[in-house]
């Protein structure tokens, strides 16, 4: 990393853990959720049964990206703080690191400050999705004290469409293109990182498909089906520039952004092997095709462990993280696709009363609200999960609304 000042670049951290912690856990702990975890996750209320899942919420990558953020206040604690980004998809994360002192540089907490108004006197903390390269360079030549909080599993992802681009592969990435993730990746794909080993030597051409549909017409190009230029128009935005179908396809790398419904990237990589093998023999395929098991080990727990918790006599299940959370909305689809009662929410204060619930709608792709979502039975029988970046105290607050709304005793939640 020869002409890069290592000295303004931190990914570990500062020592400062046993510090930070109790502010940390004031701030997102939930003695509520720790009762319901020492009761093998289910909380009986009388008219109420509340159940988790065995793996729900925060995850240790974004536990670590929360405590380098309070780490580097209490670091630099008289220095202009700024984030390029949400840290993670969380409003009640995020607002807690603005009371913090933080200024955010893009994204829908950006203030008025950019990159070019930014010194040394300043610090930089990367979030957990990471950032394109170019901005990482943007920010080196700033000369910022850069702290980073991307998560290991992102950078494996970041390491594995390197290798492809380096060896004349196209990365197809299963994820949503404006996603800061997968902005993230696709850049490693075509960019030198400043801080990572193991240079390109040559751009490497990238592909983003949403899901099944988007990979069924890559398929079919494959197949001979669908010409360059109805691929082109369907994926515009969402592949590299200059992408040429019938060069970049020849030999493809699938990864995936680390949020995905891991049965669906299973199923696109399924899908597009099957297409590269009628075309040219399993042995072409082999030799054009490669794979990488890129989804997040905790976004997995935590779709695993909801299915087991689908196999409860539920007769609703509570989705609750930010509504741009990809892997909270992954877990809603899993609980959708069995049939089940079930509606994703930000917090406590979206559950209006029994008759009124504020949630997002995925299909419409907008808050909506639900009338009489309320099961009126008893005893009533409801899940909850929470998706990979949603504090413990999020989660205790809607147990605690549940009981209200069932008419539980405050004594039942102790």
């Amino acid at each position: 990393m020869a002409g890069v000042d290592t000295r303004a670049f931190r990914r570990t951290s500062f020592g400062l853990k046993l510090v930070v912690q109790p502010d940390i856990e004031r701030a997102f702990a939930s003695q509520v959720i720790d009762r319901i975890r020492a009761r093998d996750f289910v909380l009986e209320m009388g008219p109420l049964t509340v159940r988790l899942p065995h793996s729900f919420g925060q995850c240790h990558g974004v536990e670590r990206a929360i405590q380098l953020a309070f780490e580097t206040r209490e670091r630099f604690p008289s220095a202009r703080l700024f984030l390029t980004d949400e840290i993670v998809h969380n409003p009640a994360v995020n607002r807690r690191l603005q009371a913090l002192g933080y200024q955010y540089l893009d994204g829908q907490y950006a203030g008025t400050l950019a990159v070019q108004d930014l010194g040394p006197d300043d610090v930089v903390l990367l979030p957990a999705f990471g950032v394109e390269a170019g901005l990482l360079e943007a920010l080196r030549q700033r000369g910022v004290q850069i702290v980073d909080a991307v998560c290991g599993e992102v950078m494996l992802v970041w390491k594995r469409v390197r290798e492809y681009a380096r060896d004349g592969y196209t990365s197809v990435i299963h994820g949503a293109p404006r996603h800061q993730e997968t902005r993230a990746t696709v850049s490693r794909t075509r960019q030198d990182d400043p801080f990572m080993p193991h240079q390109i030597d040559a751009p490497g051409a990238w592909m983003v498909v949403r899901g099944l549909d988007d990979a069924a017409q890559v398929a079919r190009f494959v197949r001979g089906l669908c010409s360059a230029d109805e691929l082109q128009r369907r994926f515009a935005g969402a592949v590299s520039p200059g992408f040429n179908a019938h060069h970049d396809l020849e030999r493809i790398g699938i990864a995936n952004q680390t949020t995905m419904l891991a049965s669906e990237t299973l199923a696109v990589q399924e899908l597009l092997r099957r297409a590269y093998e009628e075309r040219y023999g399993a042995e072409g395929a082999a030799a054009r095709v490669r794979l990488a098991d890129t989804v997040c080990s905790a976004t997995q727990d935590r779709q695993d462990a909801l299915v087991g918790l689908l196999g409860e006599p539920l007769d609703l299940l509570l989705v609750i993280g930010g509504y741009n959370s990809a892997n909270t909305g992954h877990l809603l689809d899993l609980a959708l696709s069995r049939g089940l009662a079930a509606f994703h929410v930000e917090g406590a204060e979206c559950l209006e009363s029994t008759q009124s619930l504020q949630h997002w709608d995925r299909a419409a792709g907008r808050i909506a609200n639900a009338r009489d979502w309320w099961p009126h039975k008893q005893p009533l029988d409801v899940g909850i999960a929470a998706g990979a970046s949603t504090p413990d105290a999020r989660i205790g607050e809607l147990v605690v609304r549940l009981a209200e709304l069932a008419g539980c005793p405050p004594a039942a939640l102790h």
